[in-house]
C-alpha cells in the first residue's frame, strides 16, 4: 500500500443555503464574471485532492440542486430552511461517508479561494488527523476549515446561527492555522462586496 493509499480521506461540504438577505438574492447562484459563485467554488475543490464534495442547500433550491449536479458535486439539503448555518453544517456532517477522517467546510460566497489554498488546508490536516485546521488571513481567521471525524459528534449538536466557531473555541489546542493570502479569502456578502466588472 502507497502511502497516497493510507493518506486520510477528506471530504468537502460547500455552505450554499443562505437566503443572501444581505445582498438581496441568493448569493451562490449569482454570476461572478460569468459564472455561478458556487460554480467557482465547486470547480477549485474538483481540482483538489478531497474524495468528495458535497453542497447543502436551502429546500426547494432546484436551480443549486441542478447546479451542484452539472458539476459532480452532491445536493444535500439543509435541515432546516430558516434555522442558520448550524442546520447546513449537520446536513453537511450526517451525509460524510465512515470511511472518511476528516470535512472541509468552505463557503459558497468565497470565490476567490484556488485549488492550491484548499489544499494546503488539506495537507496540514493529513499531518495531524486528529485536528482542527483553519485559514488565517493575516490577524483574521476565517472559512474554509476543515473538522476531525473526532469533532463530528459536537458539530452535529449545533444550533441556530451557530457555525463550527464554538467547537474550535472549546478546543485551541487541536488548531492548526494555515496562513492563506487576505485577497483569496474575501467573501461576497453585499453589494459593495462585488467586484466591478
Amino acid at each position: 500500500m502507497s502511502a497516497a493509499d493510507r493518506a486520510p480521506v477528506i471530504e468537502a461540504c460547500v455552505l450554499a443555503a443562505g437566503r443572501g438577505s444581505r445582498m438581496g438574492a441568493a448569493k451562490h447562484l449569482l454570476a461572478l464574471e460569468g459564472v455561478p459563485l458556487l460554480e467557482r467554488v465547486v470547480r477549485a475543490l474538483s481540482r483538489t485532492s478531497v474524495a468528495r464534495i458535497s453542497v447543502v442547500l436551502a429546500p426547494g433550491d432546484v436551480d443549486g440542486r441542478a447546479l451542484a449536479a452539472r458539476l459532480g458535486a452532491i445536493p444535500l439539503e439543509a435541515e432546516s430552511a430558516d434555522e442558520g448555518r448550524a442546520a447546513s453544517v449537520r446536513a453537511g456532517v450526517r451525509a460524510v461517508r465512515a470511511d472518511s477522517a476528516g470535512l472541509l467546510f468552505a463557503l459558497a460566497d468565497q470565490p476567490f479561494l484556488a485549488p492550491e489554498d484548499f489544499e494546503r488546508l488539506l495537507a496540514e490536516f493529513r499531518a495531524n488527523p486528529s485536528s482542527i485546521v483553519r485559514a488565517q488571513y493575516g490577524e483574521a481567521a476565517g472559512s474554509p476549515v476543515v473538522f476531525a471525524r473526532g469533532y463530528f459528534a459536537e458539530l452535529l449538536e449545533l444550533r441556530g446561527r451557530e457555525g463550527g466557531r464554538s467547537v474550535i473555541a472549546r478546543h485551541p489546542d487541536a488548531v492548526r492555522a494555515v496562513d492563506l493570502p487576505p485577497a483569496h479569502g474575501r467573501d461576497l456578502d453585499r453589494p459593495e462586496d462585488w467586484p466591478r466588472q
